[in-house]
């Protein structure tokens, strides 16, 4: 089972996927089936051919809240961070781009664009201060994400060595998070931190890595910001994307050189690029990159 948005003329419904048709409820947003704990083993609704649909977000959350150097392999490829607690940072909802949209690569905004496959945790239930062995109680599913990044707006040298990081410029412009077309429910998945994660940019494989060597679990991530917000039905935590990126094979910020075993040295996205994100169990993302100006439809591609 996986559920997303379905949009009908001016209105949205929450469709149940199966296969290659989706069963369109009278559910009007995912969020809300979320709060009220709506059953959808007992959904009822109208079978549609998932090619005569169009599928829209599958949430709109007002923030996605994001961890990060959650991978040895990330760490590696860049610039060495000391901390013991994960990295934290809000990438604002407005940023959150439709599945149709192509990303653009704007100069204006960046020169350094890049790509960084993350897994999704949606949450079902409210909770503060959540212990660990507690925290999947909490989970309603998981969602790819592709965390895009503008480079030179996050780091930046430092005259007589080092880097300055800013967040805040780096994570959020327009377009710069991505989410997959459906969520797919906790129970579906299973066990978080046993799936295989991928990145492909035009077929070459840039990331290849496992959920299970996060350095910080799903399980601990969960209650980390449990401590800081008392988290609500709907909110997405996305927990850090593995080495393999445009970043790692960039010196002049930092970039060791390092390549993932079995994969291609990474760049950053350009225009006529296609991105492709995949979670083992959880989904597949994937979009264009166009210059300013470009039409999707000039693409060429069905």
């Amino acid at each position: 089972m996986r559920l997303g948005t379905v949009r009908d003329g001016d209105e949205t419904r929450v469709g149940v996927l199966e296969g290659d048709r989706v069963l369109v409820t009278d559910e009007p947003l995912l969020e809300v089936a979320i709060l009220t704990g709506y059953d959808f083993s007992e959904a009822t609704g109208t079978w549609r051919p998932l090619a005569e649909v169009q599928l829209d977000l599958p949430l709109r959350p007002d923030a996605v809240f994001c961890l990060g150097q959650n991978y040895s392999d990330h760490l590696d490829e860049k610039a060495p961070i000391d901390s013991k607690e994960p990295e934290f940072f809000v990438k604002a909802g407005v940023t959150v781009a439709h599945p149709d949209m192509p990303a653009i690569a704007d100069p204006r905004v960046t020169a350094k664009l890049d790509y960084e496959t993350e897994l999704g945790v949606v949450i079902g239930r409210s909770g503060r201060f959540i212990p660990p062995e507690r925290a999947l109680d909490h989970v309603f599913g998981y969602v790819v994400v592709n965390d895009l990044t503008a480079r030179d707006r996050q780091v930046r040298p430092i005259a007589g060595g080092g880097f300055a990081m800013a967040l805040g410029p780096g994570k959020n412009f327009e377009g710069a998070t991505r989410l997959g077309s459906w969520v797919t429910p906790a129970a579906e998945v299973g066990d978080p931190q046993q799936l295989a994660l991928t990145t492909l940019v035009n077929g070459e494989l840039r990331q290849s890595n496992s959920t299970r060597n996060m350095i910080h679990d799903v399980r601990t991530l969960i209650s980390f910001v449990s401590q800081l917000l008392e988290l609500r039905p709907g909110w997405v935590i996305s927990t850090g994307t593995p080495g393999g990126t445009g970043w790692g094979q960039d010196r002049e910020l930092g970039g060791t050189g390092v390549t993932p075993p079995g994969c291609e040295p990474a760049r950053y996205l350009t225009p006529g690029d296609r991105v492709r994100s995949e979670i083992e169990r959880v989904g597949v993302l994937e979009f264009d990159v166009i210059a300013p100006g470009t039409r999707p439809d000039d693409l060429g591609r069905n």
